[in-house]
């Protein structure tokens, strides 16, 4: 893999752990059928973070990128809310 490539795999693996996270916090606002629906991607979603987690060994680049994309998806949300 070329270092262009292992960026963004780095990257996408980076932005899918936020999006989990995302799910996390609107756990419990769903109802009915939708309520199922999001349950089975958060459960999805967790089953795929544990296999990324394994298979990068805690890679301290991937810990630092996503960082930086919470740091950023929290800055918007407070911008959001004001």
């Amino acid at each position: 893999m070329t270092k262009e490539q292992t960026a963004e795999l780095n990257l996408l693996i980076a932005t899918f752990r936020c999006f989990n996270e995302q799910l996390y916090n609107l756990k419990g606002s769903h109802s009915g059928v939708v309520k199922m629906k999001f349950n089975r991607l958060v459960k999805v979603a967790n089953q795929y973070e544990r296999e990324i987690v394994q298979w990068t060994e805690g890679s301290e680049q991937l810990e630092l990128i996503y960082d930086s994309l919470m740091e950023v998806l929290i800055e918007v949300k407070k911008q959001v809310n004001e």
